[in-house]
Formats: C-alpha cells, sequence, structure tokens
C-alpha cells in the first residue's frame, strides 16, 4: 500500500500559525481556560468527556491544549495508582 505524501511548504506552515495566532487573539481565553479546566475534572472523574469536548470546541480551544488536559489527567492517574499499590 503506497501513500501520497504531501508536498511541505514552509509558506503553508507560516500562514497556518499566523492563523492559531490570530484565533487564539480573538477568543474568549477565560471561558477556554474555564472549559479546559472543566473538561480535566470529567477527565479525572471518568464521566463522559463528549460533552465538555464540544463546548471546548465551540469555544475554540486547540487540539492541542485539549490533548495536553487528557495527558495531564492520565499522568495524575498513573501517579496516583503507582503510588497506592501496596506489593
Amino acid at each position: 500500500m503506497e501513500v501520497d505524501l504531501h508536498e511541505y511548504r514552509q509558506e503553508s506552515v507560516e500562514e497556518q500559525v499566523r492563523r492559531l495566532r490570530k484565533v487564539k487573539r480573538e477568543r474568549d481565553n477565560r471561558k477556554v481556560v474555564q472549559l479546559l479546566k472543566e473538561l480535566e475534572g470529567a477527565a479525572r472523574a471518568e464521566k463522559n468527556v463528549m460533552p465538555y469536548l464540544l463546548e471546548c470546541c465551540k469555544a475554540y480551544a486547540t487540539v492541542g491544549e485539549m490533548t495536553k488536559v487528557f495527558k495531564r489527567s492520565t499522568e495524575n492517574s498513573k501517579n496516583h495508582l503507582s503510588s497506592n499499590r501496596s506489593y
């Protein structure tokens, strides 16, 4: 199976970075921070996170920001589990 790759163009990278910065500058950052905290709480409580993800997306949270929330909550869960093990 052969996969077609897109040509890397620095101009495309720069344009995407400009667009991302514009979105972050124009969104309600307080709302994004609050929604990311709510997402983290839901993830830690093992709730259905889909409604929280949708709200984050509507507020223009980035995929990277939401991913960091999951990574942080996963790391904390692993640390909690390993510190509570009794072998």
